[in-house]
């Protein structure tokens, strides 16, 4: 007997095809010019979209930023644990491993557009709670796993692990917030933020 064919549902398709456009558009719009000089209408034009489109999946301008903030939380926390998970394949410790992870989060801080997307933009177009709810689902959500992840193998056992996690993203997310406007000095405070920020990690762990 034949297998009946899956039938594809083609307005789902088009939902998720729209949603993509408008969210990569978004990011470019949000990143280069800010929320609020990113016109609605530009960014429908750009992404090939109606205005009506965009009211539709998102509700407002707000909710399609707060989408694009949580796609880019959501693909620096990939980053990093995949970074994390390379050390690991490659025979490396847990340690080593979180530290790649950390590394990857900073060197995406470097970027001074996306820099001020996530930590100047986001909380102030989309208030403490919202943000707060993104961060919890996206980059709080997983330091606190890996603080677990290392707990399981008696590093960081001393301490309260929703605690230590809000308190290294905290210095994680302030060493991003001391890198230079100055691309030409970004590197040389890249390796100095990194030396700080491994050097308190360092001393958590003799604590």
């Amino acid at each position: 007997m034949a297998e009946t064919p899956i039938k594809r549902d083609g307005r789902k398709e088009n939902a998720s095809a729209t949603q993509t456009a408008l969210q990569r558009v978004a990011l470019r719009w949000f990143s280069e010019q800010g929320y609020e000089k990113a016109p609605v209408g530009s960014i429908c034009a750009d992404a090939g979209v109606t205005v009506g489109a965009l009211y539709h999946h998102y509700g407002d301008k707000k909710g399609l930023f707060a989408a694009v903030v949580e796609q880019v939380d959501a693909q620096l926390v990939q980053a990093a644990v995949a970074a994390s998970q390379g050390i690991v394949d490659s025979g490396g410790g847990v340690w080593d491993a979180f530290l790649a992870s950390v590394d990857t989060v900073l060197q995406a801080g470097a970027n001074a557009p996306l820099r001020r997307l996530m930590l100047v933009e986001a909380p102030a177009v989309l208030g403490a709670q919202v943000w707060g709810e993104i961060r919890q689902r996206q980059g709080l959500g997983a330091m606190r796993a890996q603080i677990d992840a290392l707990q399981a193998h008696g590093i960081f056992r001393g301490h309260d692990a929703e605690r230590l996690a809000r308190i290294i993203l905290g210095a994680l997310y302030g060493a991003m917030d001391s890198m230079p406007a100055d691309d030409n000095k970004g590197l040389t405070a890249l390796d100095d933020a990194k030396r700080c920020l491994v050097a308190m990690l360092e001393g958590l762990l003799r604590g």
